[in-house]
């Protein structure tokens, strides 16, 4: 028992972590596009995509 609730702890923080390296590329990539002017769609959108993805998987298993 104790095993599966550290795993789980784990579980939730790997997605934390992940989801704060999401939205701190978000953040460099709109510091560049506010700089530089160029916009970068492709790379947004994989983003935004990852974050989406990182949001169901938070629906499924509750992790925040």
């Amino acid at each position: 028992m104790e095993l599966l609730k550290q795993k789980l702890k784990t579980k939730k923080y790997q997605y934390l972590y992940l989801l704060h390296k999401l939205y701190e590329k978000m953040e460099r990539i709109n510091w560049y596009e506010d700089m530089c002017g160029e916009y970068n769609e492709e790379e947004s959108n994989r983003v935004s995509f990852y974050i989406k993805w990182l949001d169901k998987i938070n629906k499924k298993y509750n992790y925040v």
